[in-house]
């Protein structure tokens, strides 16, 4: 309440300009009373009781004055929030940073201080059902495994596989993860949550932690002295659910104050609920129904806050309506509706028609097609030619750091279904990937990796475990992070 009262001001302020000219009107009336132009011709013990106070007709007039002051309020646009994207969804996507430096081994709470982090993420999850996640782990530096997916198996697939001893560098780096948390939020076009599970907080990092919008979800028995140190909200884990609920909450709070410090996102207008009192006076002040129909156009408001009613389509074209029901869940009837094939390949593959989504996907030839051609194609297990299509993106986009991500995922996933045995099906694993680029729009392949080096990728990652994959992938990267100028 009281940030929404720092931030309150108007949006068009110059038609507060006629708040001063109303107010003189309004004087001018009243200087011009009977009481006024009779004043010097009347003793003033006898004038009281020879005028008529409160004629209809001034009283009309005040009234339409302030009926016209009370519109330049809500012409001047009065907002203390920002509005939220028609896109976001009911749980914006949640950053989650793991520490996995070694203090996080300790046994002070059961049956490790990592493990109990693990269980109580997969609770988070659990009571998140929809949203997207993202994960990140650090110790001495700080990675990216997963980008922000709403498939929670992936999600576990990547955690359980979690040990201190996969990171190839020791110590604690708090500042790097929430760089790599900046990276991921420069790149999105929404704010997301912040969350950091750790047990300790390097005092070089305190000041940089309590700057940003992050919440620590405290991985140790006395989270009390973490809190005492910082300025964020921590939330200490407990042996029952009780800090799921505060840990959600925390996390909300969080985000509202994200979005009105993100200066992408536009003031919401609330003067519209000043016209609903201008039309009950006015309305009041009608005497015929001919003159109340004047009242009809004040009743439909804006189209931020008309959602549920009918008469919003009439004021909208079809993608307009479209991207209405997007953000409603009716993926369906927006796909339906939409004329632009990026957003109806979105809207079939929320609805879970990845089929009809890949072959909308395929009207364009563009890095972002091709990365939601890999990404319906993974849908679809059709692994090897979903890892083709992100080498194509990544050929238009060199450092998209997605496209190598899910990549890198869908090699996982393949060896996941190889090890199932699903031979014979739609995503049966082929022994080796073969990339044709020179077919595919002439795509040069100085850009990408060798096909032997494609080739080794693969067979090393088949043949390593998800903890061994895992920690050849950081190494990897802390290698390009200090080779990178």
């Amino acid at each position: 309440m009281i940030t929404d009262l720092l931030n309150f001001h108007f949006l068009r302020p110059l038609w507060l300009l006629l708040l001063p000219l109303l107010a003189l009107a309004a004087w001018h009336l009243h200087t011009a009373s009977a009481t006024a132009r009779w004043k010097h011709l009347i003793a003033p013990h006898l004038l009281p009781h020879l005028v008529v106070r409160g004629s209809p007709r001034s009283a009309g007039t005040h009234g339409l004055l302030a009926l016209l002051a009370i519109a330049c309020l809500a012409l001047a646009g009065p907002t203390w929030n920002r509005e939220v994207p028609p896109f976001v969804e009911h749980q914006a996507p949640l950053l989650i940073g793991l520490d996995l430096s070694r203090a996080m081994d300790a046994r002070d709470i059961g049956p490790s201080r990592l493990e109990r982090a693990k269980l109580k993420l997969r609770d988070l999850l659990q009571r998140r059902p929809g949203a997207r996640h993202a994960l990140l782990v650090y110790a001495g530096s700080a990675h990216v495994l997963l980008p922000p997916t709403d498939d929670p198996q992936l999600f576990l697939l990547y955690l359980d596989s979690l040990q201190t001893d996969l990171m190839p560098r020791p110590g604690k780096h708090t500042s790097g993860v929430l760089d790599a948390m900046d990276r991921l939020q420069s790149a999105a076009s929404q704010p997301y949550m912040r969350l950091l599970v750790t047990d300790a907080v390097e005092a070089a990092a305190v000041e940089r932690l309590n700057a940003g919008n992050t919440v620590v979800w405290a991985a140790r028995a006395d989270a009390e002295g973490l809190a005492t140190a910082l300025e964020v909200p921590v939330i200490g884990m407990q042996s029952n659910d009780s800090d799921l609920s505060r840990l959600n909450r925390a996390l909300d709070a969080s985000l509202r104050q994200a979005r009105q410090n993100d200066t992408r996102l536009r003031w919401q207008d609330r003067g519209w609920w000043l016209l609903w009192p201008v039309a009950l006076l006015l309305l009041l002040r009608m005497r015929s129904v001919a003159q109340m129909l004047l009242l009809l156009p004040l009743f439909t408001t804006p189209s931020a806050q008309a959602d549920e009613l009918e008469l919003w389509r009439l004021w909208h074209t079809p993608d307009q309506h479209a991207m209405h029901l997007f953000a409603q869940g009716d993926y369906r009837e927006a796909a339906r509706l939409f004329s632009s094939p990026p957003w109806r390949g979105a809207a079939l593959y929320r609805a879970g028609d990845y089929e009809a989504a890949l072959s909308t996907f395929e009207q364009r030839s563009d890095a972002r097609a091709y990365y939601n051609q890999g990404n319906a194609l993974a849908r679809l297990e059709r692994y090897a030619e979903a890892a083709e299509r992100f080498q194509l993106a990544r050929a238009e986009v060199p450092h998209w750091q997605n496209a190598q991500d899910n990549y890198d995922l869908v090699l996982r996933l393949a060896k996941r279904a190889k090890e199932d045995g699903r031979s014979g099906e739609p995503g049966q694993v082929p022994d080796e990937i073969r990339f044709d680029l020179e077919k595919n729009r002439g795509k040069a392949a100085s850009a990408l990796q060798s096909r032997e080096e494609q080739a080794r990728l693969w067979l090393d990652t088949l043949e390593t475990s998800p903890a061994g994959y895992l920690k050849r992938r950081m190494l990897l990267q802390l290698q390009r992070q200090e080779t990178a100028p």
